[in-house]
């Protein structure tokens, strides 16, 4: 008996039936303060009053209890007791066998979890805090001067609710910018409305701005709608492309921005709201105000904080960046591993980007889709952006006066070298120039542009 108590990793004693101490180990006689040969031979009433502490579950145990677990402070430390009752296969009673363990150290292990816990939700909460006054800049690089300053005044002008006035080609980022303010005003937690003035027939604007009673017009839900003006309560209102809006519906707006109510179609009774308003634009308003199709006293009241976003040929040291944020959106929703070329980076610089960010943006997706290895390289690039960019490539050139038949020879030979060095494939140099791939490695063949220089045509791609 001695021996199996020894090899239990938990404290434990066995009683007889009688109550007195057969077997103890010294996990249970350290946790009960006397030695184990003080305390085997004697009884559990007269442990009681010798040891530091004895466990209740043993008597309880003796008196019928079939088993009882408790778990007690021991000198500072956390000890589970369990009693279970020990009887032979005829069902005589042998006695008891005691289990101690010391939760100590799993109570301080539990405890620093829970801390932890704590933290990371103190932490997380923080974090959600930063986000929050940084509104998420990794949507908004700028690393360019330029943009930094439309930054800094965005963050001003976030905290009150005046109407702004977004400036900017398409595809620079209005729209961006716009829930950038949103995030940071004091109206965060209420909606975001974007109404896209140019995409809403002119027909349907009235009623989709500002909603319908019932039997407003033939067609109408019978419990009438509310518009999207309403949708944006408690929030911010964001009219993209207001140069669009019908000049019909502008003195409705600004009875909107005026008054902060306005009468839904078919109704009588004013609705009140409670917005901010957002509008951008990629027309010259001022212009159009001249010219009698803008009101200008709608003009003025939406231009009380005009923010001009730069177009990305202005800022070119967002575009290295812009473009890696782009490629990791890309590769984690693609599940692919894409890498951009130093040349093309070059290539993205030296190009003018007509389409601003949404350009640049919708190139990278086409990049990481389309590309034929890790790495993107220029012959991935389609021609109308490297055609684009100045110096991407040699120019073609004639020099002197020659006859026409040679001058357009030299000017084949010279586009047909440029192109087969940039994509390395024929069937590349084709779509490039137009022409079908057979015609391409026989014009290639012909001009014998092999060996050193200009590389020569894969063999697997020569025509028979």
């Amino acid at each position: 008996m001695k021996a199996l108590v020894e090899a239990l990793p938990d404290g434990a004693i066995v009683v007889d039936p009688g109550g007195r101490v057969v077997a103890v180990n010294e996990q249970a006689a350290a946790l009960c303060g006397l030695p184990a040969a003080a305390m085997e031979g004697r009884g559990l009433g007269e442990l009681a009053g010798l040891a530091r502490w004895m466990p209740p579950s043993l008597g309880l145990a003796l008196e019928g209890e079939e088993r009882r677990s408790f778990i007690q402070e021991v000198e500072g430390r956390r000890v589970v007791a369990s009693a279970i009752p020990l009887r032979a296969p005829d069902g005589r009673r042998l006695g008891v066998l005691g289990l101690l363990r010391d939760i100590t150290e799993l109570d301080r292990l539990q405890r620093t979890v829970e801390r932890l816990q704590h933290t990371q939700e103190r932490y997380k909460d923080e974090l959600q805090g930063l986000r929050h006054s940084w509104a998420e800049r990794d949507e908004v690089v700028a690393v360019s001067a330029p943009m930094r300053r439309v930054l800094d005044l965005v963050e001003r002008v976030a905290r009150v609710d005046s109407t702004v006035l977004l400036l900017g080609e398409s595809g620079s980022g209005k729209g961006v910018i716009a829930r950038l303010l949103h995030r940071l005003s004091p109206r965060a937690q209420g909606p975001f409305v974007k109404v896209d003035c140019a995409s809403i027939p002119e027909s349907l604007m009235e009623s989709e701005l500002f909603g319908y009673e019932s039997g407003a017009f033939t067609g109408a839900r019978r419990a009438g709608k509310e518009g999207l003006i309403e949708q944006a309560q408690g929030g911010t209102l964001f009219l993209d492309e207001i140069g669009e809006l019908p000049p019909g519906l502008q003195a409705k707006l600004l009875q909107v921005i005026q008054e902060r109510r306005f009468t839904r179609v078919g109704g009588v009774r004013p609705v009140e709201v409670d917005v901010r308003i957002l509008a951008g634009t990629h027309r010259d308003l001022q212009e159009m105000v001249r010219q009698g199709q803008f009101r200008p006293d709608l003009y003025y009241r939406l231009h009380v904080v005009p923010v001009t976003i730069p177009p990305l040929r202005d800022r070119p040291e967002d575009i290295p960046v812009l473009a890696r944020h782009f490629l990791d959106r890309f590769r984690v929703r693609y599940g692919v591993e894409r890498h951009l070329h130093p040349e093309v980076v070059e290539a993205f610089l030296r190009y003018s980007w007509p389409g601003n960010v949404r350009e640049l943006e919708n190139m990278i997706e086409r990049l990481v889709v389309t590309a034929e290895g890790p790495v993107i390289r220029l012959s991935d690039l389609p021609p109308a952006l490297w055609g684009g960019a100045r110096g991407a490539v040699p120019r073609v050139e004639v020099h002197g006066i020659m006859p026409l038949k040679e001058a357009l020879e030299e000017v084949e030979r010279q586009l047909l070298t440029q192109a087969l060095r940039l994509y390395g494939s024929t069937t590349r140099v084709g779509e490039a120039l137009g022409i079908h791939q057979s015609t391409a490695v026989r014009k290639l063949q012909k001009l014998r542009l092999r060996g050193a220089g200009p590389p020569a045509v894969p063999a697997q791609e020569r025509s028979g």
